[in-house]
């Protein structure tokens, strides 16, 4: 059941998450050389589907990604990006999206080792950035930690991406040490980053304070976790 359908909403986000399939697999390796384009090796997705240590979350489209009608809600910006993410598909660059399957956005992956849980890539189609899908992946992710009785999320980042650093302290993530040539493209340090006990009273209320910050800003959106 989704876990937003405890929190009341007055709007939907056009966006839901649920576990990876491998019908997805071709879409998310796509979306990862977007996201991460000197990222060697690729991932194995479908190796990662068979790793009984690891689990996958996709954000998909709850539209047709070709539906270029403007709603009320939308911003000039946000159709602009629509346009420039449909016309993409008649250019000639490869995508794998087919007509009748759901139009993966972008991807969150975690380890769970030992009683925590890694997050080792979050990654969102570049037309579709500025439109709260990462942050809903890490809710995502949180919750499905919250979920498997882990208890604390981790992951890495890049120390020059101070975006990505601001939403993760924004959800109890504190730097907890540093990993010198960490990336293997520019060998950049990574900042280590893990949050308080998920599970304790204080942090989910905190964490649905920020639950409800993200729906009322962007809408509610379903959770198959």
């Amino acid at each position: 059941m989704s876990a937003a359908r405890n929190i009341p909403h007055t709007t939907q986000m056009p966006y839901a998450l649920r576990p990876m399939q491998e019908r997805d697999l071709t879409q998310a390796a796509e979306i990862e050389r977007d996201a991460f384009p000197t990222l060697f090796p690729p991932t194995s997705f479908r190796r990662e589907l068979k790793n009984r240590l690891a689990r996958y979350l996709v954000a998909w489209r709850l539209d047709d990604p070709l539906e270029l009608t403007r709603q009320p809600s939308e911003s000039p910006t946000r159709i602009n990006r629509i346009w420039r993410s449909a016309a993409s598909l008649w250019n000639g660059r490869p995508i794998a999206w087919q007509p009748g399957k759901p139009y993966i956005v972008g991807f969150v992956g975690a380890w769970y080792m030992h009683d925590e849980a890694h997050i080792v890539s979050v990654g969102v189609r570049s037309d579709y950035r500025g439109f709260g899908i990462g942050e809903l992946l890490l809710i995502g992710a949180i919750e499905q930690a919250q979920k498997r009785r882990m208890q604390a999320v981790t992951l890495e980042v890049r120390i020059s991406n101070y975006i990505a650093q601001n939403l993760y302290k924004k959800y109890g993530f504190r730097k907890m040490g540093v990993r010198k040539g960490y990336y293997s493209d520019n060998r950049e340090d990574a900042l280590i980053m893990t949050t308080p006990a998920i599970n304790h009273v204080s942090y989910r209320q905190e964490l649905r304070s920020l639950v409800e910050s993200h729906q009322n800003r962007w809408g509610a959106a379903d959770r198959i976790l």
